[in-house]
């Protein structure tokens, strides 16, 4: 004679496989959303990364302009960070010639529980030459961006060096001006080896070598 309909173990045993189906999509629904919430914030990230870049780009390359001297840039560190400071003059026009002197660096709090890294730009009111352009009281100007880490380590380093491979428009690589460079180097979150950090070259054009 048929059976007419499911056993109480069949039916549980049903009931296991469906809740064990229900869990494993569950995990894979939460495995993709934190996938694509990390490439969201990485993306982010990188892009922030390459804001503050561009940012320091812009700005050093008024380093030496009116004067020209080895001495109108240098490294050196703010709030115990590695920091950028250089001198132009604002205004050829004016005498006598007043100097302005700016800089760029990096500030880290700790909020929520959560590094912030603010990149800010610095002034020094004292301005002239006859002392180092890291010396002095600097201050902060304004903000440039904020960027969320989990490291202590600053993100951005500065190098200052003189080398014949910097030579943007109109400058010879023959020539002693404009061989002056700064290599900005950037730490990219969660990643090592190749690709870890962002490098960029700036030529100095406004910096002799002589």
């Amino acid at each position: 004679m048929p059976k007419n309909g499911f056993t109480m173990i069949e039916l549980l045993v049903g009931i296991v496989i469906a809740m064990l189906c229900m869990i494993t999509m569950l995990m894979l629904f939460k495995q993709l959303t934190h996938v694509g919430l990390s490439s969201t914030q990485d993306a982010e990230y990188d892009a922030q990364l390459q804001s503050g870049m561009l940012a320091i780009q812009k700005y050093v390359q008024n380093a030496g302009f009116g004067s020209g001297q080895q001495g109108d840039i240098a490294s050196g560190t703010y709030s115990g960070n590695p920091a950028i400071f250089w001198r132009s003059v604002k205004e050829l026009n004016v005498t006598p010639i007043a100097y302005e002197c700016r800089g760029v660096g990096e500030v880290i709090t700790t909020e929520d529980g959560q590094k912030v890294h603010r990149l800010v730009l610095l002034k020094k009111t004292a301005c002239g030459t006859s002392e180092a352009i890291t010396a002095g009281s600097w201050e902060k100007d304004q903000p440039i961006i904020a960027i969320r880490n989990s490291s202590d380590a600053p993100i951005y380093q500065y190098a200052i060096a003189a080398g014949s491979g910097c030579s943007p428009f109109g400058i010879e690589k023959t020539s002693a001006a404009g061989l002056k460079q700064i290599t900005l180097t950037a730490a990219r979150q969660h990643m090592t080896g190749i690709g870890q950090n962002i490098q960029n070259v700036v030529c100095l054009s406004n910096i002799t070598t002589t």
